[in-house]
């Protein structure tokens, strides 16, 4: 059986509802996840962000409103990247890959992945990229989707019927084994409902 391409799925399906994604199920459900990056980080103006599966460029803006940041966004999403730079004209929106970053090393303060990292194939590659690309004292953030309840029966069906790119939800003891494997520490966790929010250093 061939192997299932997580990107190219989520690159089609993204690309799909990229002009209603803010009243679809998925931005109704990420939203708050947004809100509350949003709430936690306490930023300073020309701070350097980016922001991994940036989407639209929703959080970005939202970001840019509490402080004047330099604003970066990636996606897999050409059509999704094109309504975040209508946006936020003034932020660098790129389309590529989370687990190949083009961007140089120590260039963020911040980097950001926001209802995003249940998407990314190799998750230890965009970890290793993303502390490639902090500078010393700089900061990760992962808001990811907690499923407590019904967390296997949800890996089941994605492994069966992913159609959007998602490749697994994870437990909050997962993510703990996988940033401590990368070299990352756990300076906040909160688990709020659906939300796992954490903020890392290295």
């Amino acid at each position: 059986m061939m192997a299932r391409n997580y990107e190219k799925l989520s690159e089609a399906y993204y690309d799909k509802i990229a002009a209603r994604f803010d009243w679809s199920i998925d931005g109704l459900l990420s939203y708050p996840f947004k809100r509350l990056i949003n709430h936690e980080l306490h930023l300073q103006h020309g701070q350097q962000l980016l922001d991994v599966g940036c989407a639209n460029g929703r959080l970005l803006a939202l970001l840019n409103r509490q402080a004047k940041i330099q604003a970066t966004g990636l996606d897999i999403s050409a059509q999704m990247i094109a309504l975040a730079k209508k946006r936020l004209p003034r932020g660098r929106f790129v389309c590529a890959s989370a687990e190949r970053l083009p961007f140089a090393d120590g260039e963020f303060d911040y980097v950001i992945c926001s209802a995003s990292f249940h998407h990314f194939p190799d998750p230890d590659l965009f970890l290793q990229e993303a502390k490639r690309c902090l500078e010393k004292q700089g900061r990760l953030i992962i808001a990811e989707v907690n499923i407590p309840i019904f967390h296997d029966f949800y890996n089941r069906h994605v492994a069966a019927t992913s159609e959007d790119g998602d490749v697994k939800a994870y437990r909050p003891s997962e993510l703990s084994v996988l940033f401590q494997r990368n070299g990352w520490q756990i300076q906040k966790r909160r688990l709020i409902f659906q939300i796992q929010y954490y903020e890392l250093s290295l």
